[in-house]
């Protein structure tokens, strides 16, 4: 074969790959597109003024701003040292290896906390907090080269792996770079093609934050965005085209300030941690806002000081949180970094907040919680008693916990959810389940279930206090919750469950993993002990006809009996309380013994000595010296204790003046989802990579089926290889513009 019929063999060949070509180009275009990012210009001159602006007193406050303090623990030079040796393991975490400076290896490897952790550079920030204490050379060179790793390879990166280009993680980022600034712009290595990298670095995290299609605006992650925003505007003012950032910062955070936490201060992201959290991240905001002379409506100062608030009451003297939702476990937990000063809308610097405040009672309507502290004249009297029935659909941190029932007394947990579970493991959305909290529910209850729950009343005063709520849905099944305390150191939680023939209804009550659990004297109850605290806490667990009571520790299968402990789930005792769902009700009752001393011990099993309905009952509970009666007669509620019935009248809650704050937060909720948009599944890079092999696949297949067929026979070739082009337009169709949408 001459020459120009070789070249025209060829090009006939090359047209044939040019549709399997496009194919594979479609399939890659939208998401590398969507990251793409042209190489934002760096002068010398933005350099040399960023390293006289701003002043070092601005960036030595700014290092040492963190969006979550729980990881202090980490900032020291022991740690500091393990990382340059290979040996740091996050806290929680099984051991992953460290492979320093940079590999690519690691933004895929480990768990998504472990990813998490890496992408937010943590490690550099260890290494520069060891760097400011010892002034080791050796933790400020690894911290160096590790955010360049991470720049030199973010740049490069066509698609998303890991959370390289996830929110959050791009928002902390945003803290390590600026803290690397502060001592890098003085350092007597300072090199201008560095700091250019480190720049494009900060320039190129900038528009990820700012960028409309990666605004996470409905959660706290889009709190997180605007706060990174405002800190490259402060830590890097030289960078282009800085001016619009915080304002946009701003306007964004305007319209989920509506959505965000309600008007008594109380984040609705179903979590004591979160709402600590969100104070956290307020207390930031504000202050970002003070430096960048930013005027803080008169709304939101309001807000916040009702926030710092709703946390007084959330923390218990041990510094724990009550577990509802997405909280983590453990005592003595920092608090939230507040402004040590305010005057006239202008916020100072930031400080922990370690003081104790003595917490005060009140009902969150519209948030949906209530928080009782009693005992309070004596501090090992004292007690939280929180009644959790928040549900925002769609808002973050959710679990199946509506009308749960968390208790703390005498320095201790007793009562509670399971919390926050890593994200990431095979029990993650078990933890997010029914089972993962104390919550009445229909046996085999979906998380996601139809749903709504409202506060019928409440009552505190005369030693008493008390509070009925109602579930409604899924489907004809409907519950009520009514809970009471009373003096000092008696509570009840009685059940009432309407539903199908065929429904059970069912609560498990976990205690926290510390606690011991034997049976008691009776059938049905139980002693509570906790190895370091002289208190029992009596526990009864009672119902109406076919009720059974199964216990377990630490169980798979069912999921039940488990606690999120400091750094990890732990076991723990739970009692699973079952019964149909007609007409039948369950009632709990604790007891401190010494909390009634002077009447002595429970001589037999409390019970139900009248029951009407739900609004007329009579449980009594035996003991030595009389029998004390708890009861409901319509509104009000009696303890009847020897001589004394001191007595509380129910206050019907305002359900049209709750309903319409909710949909107005529903509504501001909505509109932000409508203002930004977002793409659906617009990566989808697993099945893109499955989509690419399979096309591949097909393509080594097709051409060694044709060099096999030519080489046998040439007929109908051409035909054969204008079909396979057919054949690859409705891949191409199928793969990108049918199933694509799907994922």
């Amino acid at each position: 074969m001459d020459k120009p019929k070789r070249l025209l063999s060829l090009l006939r060949y090359l047209i044939y790959l040019v549709v399997p070509a496009l194919v594979l180009g479609a399939i890659w275009y939208k998401v590398i597109a969507r990251y793409y990012l042209p190489t934002p210009t760096i002068t010398v001159e933005m350099i040399e003024q960023g390293r006289q602006v701003p002043t070092d007193a601005v960036l030595d406050e700014l290092r040492t701003y963190r969006f979550f303090d729980d990881e202090n623990r980490l900032f020291t030079v022991s740690e500091a040292e393990k990382i340059l040796r290979g040996e740091f393991t996050y806290p929680g975490e099984p051991h992953y290896p460290i492979h320093l400076p940079f590999d690519a290896q690691d933004i895929d490897d480990g768990s998504p906390n472990w990813r998490l952790f890496h992408a937010r550079l943590i490690i550099p920030r260890i290494l520069l907090a060891a760097y400011r204490e010892t002034g080791r050379e050796e933790f400020f060179t690894m911290a160096r080269d590790v955010i360049l790793g991470w720049a030199s390879y973010e740049r490069r990166a066509l698609v998303p792996r890991g959370d390289l280009w996830f929110d959050h993680a791009i928002a902390e980022r945003v803290l390590a770079l600026a803290e690397f600034w502060s001592v890098y712009r003085h350092h007597p290595s300072f090199d201008v093609d560095i700091a250019k990298a480190l720049f494009r670095f900060v320039a190129r995290s900038r528009y990820f934050l700012s960028a409309p299609g990666f605004y996470y605006r409905l959660s706290n992650h889009g709190v997180m965005q605007n706060l990174g925003l405002w800190h490259i505007s402060l830590a890097f003012p030289t960078l282009p085209e800085a001016s619009p950032y915080p304002q946009l910062a701003f306007e964004r955070f305007e319209k989920q300030m509506d959505f965000y936490l309600d008007a008594q201060g109380f984040v609705l992201e179903h979590s004591a941690g979160y709402h600590k959290t969100g104070v956290q991240f307020l207390s930031l905001a504000f202050r970002y806002m003070t430096l960048l002379k930013i005027e803080i409506p008169r709304e939101w100062q309001q807000k916040f000081e009702k926030a710092k608030e709703v946390y007084a009451r959330l923390r218990r003297p041990d510094g724990s949180l009550p577990m509802f939702g997405d909280t983590e476990g453990g005592a003595h937990l920092p608090g939230p970094a507040v402004p040590v000063s305010e005057q006239e809308g202008v916020y100072g610097p930031l400080q922990l907040r370690v003081e104790y405040v003595q917490p005060q009672s009140a009902v969150y309507p519209v948030a949906g919680y209530s928080i009782w502290w009693n005992g309070k004249d004596r501090l090992e009297n004292l007690s939280q008693t929180i009644v959790s029935w928040s549900h925002f659909p769609g808002f973050a941190h959710k679990h199946a916990d509506e009308m749960s029932v968390l208790l703390w007394a005498r320095g201790q947990t007793w009562w509670t959810n399971v919390g926050y579970w890593p994200y990431g493991t095979a029990e993650r959305r078990e933890a997010e389940s029914w089972n993962g909290s104390n919550a009445p529910h229909l046996a085999g209850e979906s998380a996601t279930s139809q749903r709504t729950v409202h506060l019928l009343a409440e009552g505190r005063g005369n030693d008493l206090s008390f509070i009925d709520l109602e579930r409604r849905g899924p489907g004809g099944y409907v519950v009520r919750r009514q809970v009471a305390w009373a003096r000092s150191g008696l509570w009840l939680v009685l059940d009432h469950a309407v539903g199908e023939s065929k429904d059970r209804t069912t609560t498990l009550w976990t205690t926290a993993h510390d606690i011991q659990v034997r049976e008691g004297r009776f059938p049905g109850s139980y002693d509570l002990m906790h190895p370091s605290n002289k208190s029992v806490l009596r526990t009864f667990a009672f119902g109406s006809s076919e009720t059974s009571i199964r216990e377990y520790r630490g169980s798979r299968a069912p999921f039940a009996g488990w606690q999120m402990g400091e750094e990890a789930p732990k076991p723990a005792s739970a009692i699973l309380v079952e019964q149909p769902a007609q007409d039948s009700w369950a009632a709990a009752v604790w007891l401190f013994d010494d909390g009634w001393a002077q009447r002595g011990k429970v001589t037999t099993m409390p019970s139900m000595h009248s029951w009407k309905g739900p609004e007329n009952w009579t449980i009594v509970v035996p003991m030595d010296s009389g029998t004390i009666q708890l009861s409901r007669n319509a509104a009000t509620i009696t303890l009847k204790a020897g001589s004394e019935t001191p007595a509380v009248e129910l206050i019907s809650a305002n359900a049209v003046e709750n309903d319409r704050e909710i949909a107005e937060i529903r509504a501001a909720r909505e509109r932000m989802q409508q203002d930004y948009p977002r793409p659906g599944s617009a990566d989808a890079v697993d099945y893109r990579l499955k989509a690419t092999y399979l096309c591949l696949a097909v393509l080594v297949f097709q051409e060694v089926f044709f060099v096999i067929h030519r080489r046998f026979s040439s007929r109908g070739y051409q035909l054969l290889r204008g079909l396979s082009i057919i054949v690859w337009v409705l891949i191409g169709i199928w793969v990108c513009l049918v199933r694509m949408p799907l994922i």
